[in-house]
């Protein structure tokens, strides 16, 4: 027979393991997951993807429309490779891929629901005797995510509905556009950079390691350049207003398909912040 003492102490352990199991799927919910950038050719960046236990190196590429596994992991998956894809590289290159259905990477401690995924191989365009990536991690592989890309501290961070909301009235929103490409299958972001009282749109793309890119439009619509002719021309380093800031890059006009382009060295001076899910971008 229990006392009720025994009565009572039962009762408190059982309010107490009710009270840790609370704060431990609070905590979990809130958990943020980090996803560390690792340095490959000057500033461009890989991260580790996992794809049926075996470890591969991707680049990191927000520009990059796709997310790309080479011709060699499609073979080790045994996925059937078929159909065509088309896109355009930003100077207007077109090139085409192959396609594989039902890969399901991870990254970190992050699965992604299997997808279909471009196969082609990156290194086709890469300088010579650079180590070798498997593919190409972009944004379309975070379209249900909330993705935090701070360049600077060379990492990604996933962020729950809980850590968002701690920070949002923190983050200055920026206007922007999300892109699917040709055939609806892409995924780039382009951001409003205001000059001049009209909106000119520059992708975002971490994977643009040269100059701030503008179209020769651009610059000479901005007073930059006299004319519009195809050769590329070096330009002063140029500032530009992003939400409430003013971001300085070194800059080159070229004969691109968009306004402009965003660089690695502008993007690395602030955290940007994008929920694919309400297609909505802020600025630490």
């Amino acid at each position: 027979m229990i006392d009720v003492s025994a009565r009572n102490l039962i009762s408190m352990k059982t309010l107490l393991l009710s009270l840790l199991l609370s704060l431990a799927l609070v905590s979990g919910a809130s958990a943020q997951e980090t996803i560390p950038l690792k340095n490959y050719f000057r500033e461009l960046k890989q991260v580790e993807v996992t794809i049926q236990g075996q470890t591969y190196n991707f680049l990191f590429d927000t520009g990059g429309g796709e997310t790309f596994v080479s011709p060699e992991v499609a073979r080790k998956l045994g996925r059937t490779v078929y159909g065509r894809g088309t896109a355009y590289r930003m100077r207007g290159e077109q090139f085409n891929y192959q396609k594989a259905d039902s890969v399901a990477l991870q990254v970190g401690k992050v699965s992604f629901s299997p997808a279909t995924v471009g196969v082609w191989d990156v290194m086709s365009i890469l300088p010579e005797g650079l180590p070798k990536v498997d593919g190409v991690l972009s944004l379309k592989t975070f379209r249900d995510k909330v993705l935090t890309i701070d360049l600077a501290a060379s990492q990604l961070t996933l962020q729950t509905p809980a850590s968002l909301k701690r920070q949002r009235s923190r983050l200055t929103p920026l206007k922007s556009r999300f892109a699917s490409g040709l055939d609806g299958n892409e995924l780039t972001v382009f951001l409003e950079i205001p000059r001049r009282k009209h909106s000119y749109w520059f992708l975002f793309d971490t994977g643009n390691i040269s100059e701030l890119l503008l179209s020769h439009h651009t610059a000479a619509e901005w007073g930059l350049q006299n004319d519009t002719t195809s050769q590329r021309i070096a330009l002063n380093p140029i500032a530009l207003l992003l939400g409430n800031r003013k971001l300085v890059s070194q800059a080159a006009a070229e004969s691109i398909l968009y306004d402009g382009v965003l660089n690695y060295g502008l993007i690395s001076q602030a955290r940007f912040t994008i929920d694919f899910t309400t297609r909505e971008v802020w600025m630490h």
